[in-house]
């Protein structure tokens, strides 16, 4: 039988025309890309500060210089978002604007590099308008974008080219420069339409700026800002030649083996120097007359922990990956309870200093269920921030987690540890503040018995009862400390335990008269009168405290 052969025939397949770009997938990449519309402040901000540190690579600016201020109108319909940075030159500006998805920007250099979040704010606005001009530039370029007539052409214009609406919805303007030397990017969110609240308050416009942009440390928190940078400072670039790492588990060498960390090859000698933490200044401007406030980041010496009562920060630690992908420091507390400022409560990532989602992306990240749940359920008793080199991971298209690639996996293994080892931190600290509250019981109980045994002696023992006066009080002491941060229902009993020593007190200063009791009312008077006098000293001319000394030595008769 003859054998057939078959001859594969000639590829003779064509590319297809070019593809229409409808108007509904602008509205997805557009208003419909943000989770939350407050964002697009975000978005803006970040640009904002991506051209700040254009200027200053560029020398057209000098470090420390770099300003934004958004400046809300009093009629709150107009908001101003402007900075001093590189500017874009007449020659490209109209182009990059109207541009939707392709940008000028480097992915792992600058924060953004997708080109959508310019238009973030079509979503609450009539009409959004860009100005801006670069250094030496004659030109000064405006790009104005009718919102309203883009958000209708999205709805009802689906199979119309994306291009061909933005075309028909945007116009522009090139006047000549005052001067020369100015370079500037502003954006003007006019008409402000059922805008999000953090666009039209103040306060709220800062609490949220506070958290997400790449501002400085709040002045309160500088001694711990001077330990987190001394020691990132201190920290060396893990040599990754060596291929002998220090993987704790099957999972983190499996992960590690995956991803390529070539990518973050340098000279940087430091974590700092590698994952630098860069600032600008920004300010509110809103009122009339208009007032300014700078922005801080959230974090302070104290903050308040659920069940009332303000904690102070014990210590912080400055952590590295053993991939040298990231560093990030961790507040810790002595006293138990979450943060009750959203704000402030758990570890933040950030990518350029500007922060990726909320505290929830960190009680996501252990790679296993047995780390994750129960970390879950602590990770607000700590505040920090995780630093991550941004050449290492890509933030996706909403910015409220990272792309799921073989780099962000083993930096979520290389946490797993410092999850578990905070979930450690707040058990122990949980129950040694209830073990604390057991001794205080306990001393309660003892006062208890010596204050009955004394009110139920045929003579009163002056000595016994100033025991329990001073006992009573140190106790009040304690109280006073482990009630702070301490869960409400510990507030509930040491609060009880705290009138009953009232009672106590009173009950014995209220002892039938005896003269045993009139001693011991004399040894408390003269205790009083004496400690008194000490403070007046300090305060009270010689003459006028005689007088004070001599009347209240008299009323205490």
């Amino acid at each position: 039988m003859a054998r057939t052969i078959r001859v594969k025939p000639q590829d003779k397949r064509k590319p297809v025309p070019p593809p229409l770009i409808g108007s509904f997938l602008l509205e997805s990449i557009t208003t419909g890309m943000y989770g939350e519309r407050k964002n697009a402040i975000r978005e803006y901000v970040q640009n904002s500060f991506d051209g700040i540190q254009a200027a200053i690579e560029t020398k057209v600016l000098r470090e420390g210089a770099g300003r934004i201020s958004l400046t809300l109108s009093p009629d709150k319909t107009t908001l101003v978002i402007y900075d001093n940075g590189i500017g874009l030159p007449h020659r490209i500006a109209v182009n990059t604007l109207t541009a939707v998805g392709a940008s000028r920007k480097e992915r792992g250099r600058q924060a953004g590099f997708r080109g959508i979040g310019r238009l973030a704010g079509i979503a609450f606005t009539k009409t959004l308008r860009f100005r801006t001009k670069a250094a030496g530039d004659e030109l000064e370029t405006v790009v104005e974008f009718d919102c309203e007539a883009l958000r209708t052409g999205m709805l009802n214009s689906g199979r119309k080219p994306a291009a061909d609406l933005i075309s028909a919805c945007t116009t522009f303007d090139q006047e000549r420069a005052d001067d020369l030397d100015a370079h500037f990017f502003e954006v003007s969110l006019i008409g402000l339409k059922n805008a999000p609240a953090e666009a039209t308050d103040p306060l709220q416009m800062k609490a949220f700026l506070a958290q997400v942009a790449p501002v400085d440390f709040h002045p309160d928190f500088r001694a711990f800002r001077k330990q987190i940078f001394e020691e990132a400072e201190a920290l060396e670039v893990p040599d990754l030649s060596d291929k002998e790492k220090d993987d704790k588990s099957a999972d983190n060498e499996l992960v590690s083996d995956e991803a390529d960390w070539s990518i973050l090859n340098d000279d940087a000698i430091s974590m700092l120097e590698r994952i630098p933490v860069s600032f600008v200044t920004l300010i509110i401007r809103s009122g009339d007359p208009v007032r300014e406030e700078p922005v801080f980041k959230p974090y302070r010496i104290r903050h308040a922990v659920y069940g009332s009562g303000d904690v102070v920060l014990k210590n912080v630690t400055v952590h590295i990956g053993p991939s040298g992908a990231w560093w990030g420091w961790i507040g810790h507390k002595a006293k138990p309870g979450k943060y009750l400022d959203d704000a402030v409560g758990g570890i933040r990532f950030r990518l350029k200093n500007i922060q990726i989602d909320g505290s929830e992306l960190i009680t996501l990240v252990p790679t296993t269920n047995d780390i994750r749940n129960p970390f879950g359920s602590w990770s607000n008793w700590f505040l920090g921030e995780i630093f991550v080199d941004p050449r290492a991971v890509v933030p996706n298209a909403r910015r409220d987690n990272f792309e799921e690639d073989a780099q962000w996996l083993a930096i979520r293994a290389e946490l797993n540890d410092i999850c578990t080892e905070l979930t450690a931190e707040a058990r122990r600290v949980s129950r040694e503040h209830q073990t604390s509250v057991d001794v205080i019981d306990g001393k309660a109980e003892k006062i208890r018995s010596d204050y009955l045994s004394v009110i139920r002696a045929k003579t009163f023992n002056t000595t016994k009862a100033q025991k329990i006066l001073k006992d009573s009080d140190n106790l009040q002491k304690d109280i006073e400390k482990a009630s702070n941060g301490a869960p409400s229902a510990e507030q509930l009993r040491l609060k009880s335990l705290s009138k009953e020593l009232t009672q106590v007190r009173v009950s014995l200063l209220e002892k039938p008269k005896t003269p045993e009791y009139e001693q011991f009312r004399a040894a408390i008077r003269q205790e009083f009168l004496d400690k008194a006098l000490i403070i007046l000293n300090n305060y009270l001319e010689i003459d006028l405290y005689e007088e004070v000394k001599e009347a209240l030595e008299k009323g205490l008769r």
